[in-house]
């Protein structure tokens, strides 16, 4: 599920923390919440700990939460300067688009403005982690909706970041789910925060293992 729903990129300031004496992996999470509420049994950041932990041996990883309903691309950069400063994380996972749609962001702007936060994060020492959006019938104008996916799906592959189609992961693991109530999977599957946690997880995981155990190009001489 990770490869097919998560565009997957370099990961130096991670890479780097992974080699630090300390091994400590610090991850901020800004933007619109995740669904957390809906995960009657652990919180979207602590089941995000969790699951990196167990991918990551040996790695202590650190989980700051700071998201804000409704914010936009445009406004959460104020607010990524401040965290950043203070929690000096090797990694953003920034969720991304339902904000700007529910304000009827204009695409352009939106994928402007999200580009230009990218920009400095990464520029602050900081990889980034682009989470999208839920989608939401009673809420989000078909057309819009594609809008923003395209604009931060063109950000993501411009910037050289990575980028997690929430709302295609949310509805795979509802078909999973219903499949497991059904008796074909004996795992039982959220959607909601550990739904998202598991994807943002998945897709870490596999793309540091990808790049530690990617065999290097022969040299060919003249």
């Amino acid at each position: 599920m990770s490869e097919s729903l998560a565009a997957p990129a370099p990961l130096p300031q991670v890479t780097a923390a992974l080699a630090r004496a300390d091994k400590k992996l610090r991850l901020l999470i800004i933007g619109g919440p995740a669904g957390g509420s809906r995960s009657a049994r652990r919180s979207y950041p602590a089941t995000l700990e969790s699951l990196l932990e167990k991918a990551l041996a040996g790695i202590d990883v650190i989980v700051v939460n700071r998201p804000m309903s409704g914010e936009t691309a445009a406004n959460a950069l104020e607010r990524i300067r401040t965290e950043m400063a203070l929690q000096r994380p090797d990694l953003l996972i920034w969720q991304v688009g339902g904000g700007d749609i529910l304000a009827h962001v204009a695409p352009w702007d939106y994928e402007q403005n999200l580009a230009d936060g990218v920009r400095w994060v990464k520029e602050a020492g900081a990889d980034v982690l682009l989470v999208g959006f839920e989608a939401n019938p009673y809420l989000h104008d078909d057309a819009e909706e594609a809008a923003i996916q395209e604009a931060t799906r063109k950000v993501a592959a411009k910037e050289g970041v990575f980028y997690i189609r929430r709302a295609e992961a949310v509805q795979v693991a509802a078909r999973a789910k219903s499949r497991a109530d059904q008796g074909d999977n004996p795992l039982p599957l959220e959607t909601g925060g550990e739904c998202v946690a598991a994807q943002v997880a998945q897709a870490l995981a596999a793309n540091l293992v990808l790049r530690r155990t990617r065999p290097t190009a022969p040299i060919i001489e003249p």
